[in-house]
């Protein structure tokens, strides 16, 4: 998979705490079901793909190792959309 958010995966992601992380994800849920209901694919799809990447940081952010397995447990829910 492409990274879509290069300055992200430098580092600035891992320097955000989990709930923040968190709220971002939830944004870019968000931006999926509104472009999705819009009727604009290839927006609904760049929003989703973006969703997953922000899953992957944080999941692979050490600060979340712990909570790693939890965080997983997103990947389900998201595909519903």
């Amino acid at each position: 998979m492409k990274i879509i958010k290069k300055d992200l995966v430098i580092g600035r992601w891992k320097e955000l705490d989990l709930v923040t992380q968190m709220a971002n994800i939830g944004s870019e849920v968000e931006r999926t079901i509104s472009w999705r209901d819009k009727g604009n694919k290839p927006y609904s799809q760049k929003a989703f793909y973006r969703s997953l990447e922000l899953i992957d940081l944080t999941i692979e952010s050490p600060e979340n190792r712990a909570r790693a397995r939890m965080i997983r447990k997103i990947y389900p829910v998201i595909y519903c959309f």
